[in-house]
């Protein structure tokens, strides 16, 4: 697997190569420990189901909310500026959440849900114009190879991360001469991981900014120019309006698991937090092969197949956690969601950003994190509401029944659009 991951680097240019490594160290972070602890902390923080969902939905929502004026603004100044802006911001949000515990409570919640967000709000300047940058950065006979590539290096990111999640807070414990029960091993655990977040923003200073190409006024065009350009900028509207649309329902279902697997793990089925950490460490890892396999199916069946079909599955692996309350079931459900996630987003984003011209390639992905993002907070924060009147099936069902929502829209509208697919680029 590791010759499968550095041989394609090899054929990257230094500053894709610069790129992948920050990716790794800020996902590592925060899609990696975070995801595996954060939601612990708060339990052992005295809280529940409701003020976990209230955190999680907080940091989504503002995830959701930045997403498209980052795409926005990257268009128009720079994609590699807002990158580093963004990776500032969320290792500010990083280092001071883990504190909260020191805290008084009334203080705490404020404290916890704001710097939870500011997190959030960097990391999602970093993540929406990384994809721009990317596609920009590198050869376009390697796009493909180099967003299963980011895939990959994000899941391995994430691999890593919930393992150091799962097990450094026992070692932490063991050296403080405490227990998992006390919320300080995982306020540690927190605090080192936004130490390698730290780390990696420094990096990202050496990333070179791409060529920025303005587009001409519309006062210097001929009416009919100008008037090419108003369809062009209607047709771009819908056609964000519609990949958003899409990528809320598609993404819901990996959202609602991503959220609250550890909690249904730990409250539910009483599985140890160093199973957790193994279990989301194996998840992540899985997703490493299944985005690297992503350009070879999308040579074989086409990159639309490979959308629709990796979103159907990952709402078939839904059903296990669902139906079969044991810890092995979710295990599944878990890790074929993960892998089944890691194929569609390398070939969904792909497939957004190359419908629409380079100039708006940071707002289709802007769109397309915003849509994420929102899907996650909704999840959290009605997941959290829906587990204080039903139970975890209900939760995992309806994530199910979104991704296949998602999964038959993106259907329709291929049918729909055969005749003319991609949007023409600016004049």
């Amino acid at each position: 697997m590791l010759t499968r991951i550095f041989n394609p680097i090899r054929s990257f240019n230094p500053q894709a190569r610069l790129f992948f490594i920050v990716l790794v160290g800020m996902c590592f972070a925060v899609d990696g420990v975070y995801n595996v602890l954060l939601n612990l902390y708060l339990l052992r923080l005295g809280y529940g189901t409701e003020f976990i969902g209230l955190v999680n939905a907080v940091g989504l929502v503002t995830f959701a909310a930045v997403s498209l004026p980052a795409g926005i603004l990257g268009s128009r100044f720079s994609s590699t500026l807002l990158m580093k802006i963004g990776a500032a911001v969320s290792v500010f949000g990083g280092l001071l959440l883990p504190q909260a515990e020191l805290l008084a409570p009334g203080i705490r919640e404020g404290w916890l849900a704001i710097n939870y967000a500011v997190m959030l709000s960097g990391f999602s300047l970093f993540f929406v114009n990384g994809a721009p940058y990317l596609l920009n950065v590198v050869d376009t006979a390697y796009k493909h190879r180099a967003f299963a590539l980011k895939a990959a290096g994000w899941s391995l990111a994430g691999f890593a991360g919930s393992l150091v999640g799962g097990v450094l807070p026992g070692a932490v414990a063991a050296l403080l001469a405490t227990t998992l029960a006390s919320p300080a091993p995982y306020r540690l655990t927190l605090t080192a991981a936004s130490i390698v977040m730290t780390l990696s923003a420094i990096c990202l200073l050496r990333v070179r900014p791409l060529p920025h190409f303005p587009e001409p006024e519309a006062t210097d065009m001929p009416d009919e120019t100008a008037r090419a350009r108003l369809n062009v900028t209607q047709s771009l509207i819908l056609l964000v309006a519609m990949m958003t649309v899409i990528r809320l329902f598609q993404v819901a279902g990996a959202a609602t698991v991503l959220v609250y697997f550890n909690v249904y793990m730990d409250r539910q089925l009483a599985v140890s937090t160093a199973m957790i950490g193994v279990i989301a460490a194996v998840g992540r890892l899985t997703g490493v092969p299944t985005a690297l396999l992503t350009p070879s199916l999308i040579d074989r069946w086409g990159i639309v197949k490979v959308v629709i079909w990796s979103s159907l599955l990952t709402a078939v692996f839904l059903l296990p956690m669902a139906l079969i309350e044991h810890w092995l079931a979710a295990a599944i459900g878990f890790i074929g969601t993960l892998a089944l996630s890691s194929i569609r987003f390398a070939s969904f984003v792909v497939y957004i950003l190359d419908l629409v011209p380079r100039s708006q390639q940071a707002i289709m992905a802007g769109s397309g994190e915003m849509a994420a993002g929102l899907s996650f907070a909704i999840m959290a924060l009605g997941g959290g509401l829906l587990l204080s009147l039903f139970t975890f099936r209900d939760l995992f069902l309806l994530g199910a029944l979104f991704c296949f929502t998602g999964t038959a829209l993106f259907w329709l509208y291929v049918l729909m659009s055969k005749p003319k697919r991609k949007l023409k680029p600016a004049l």
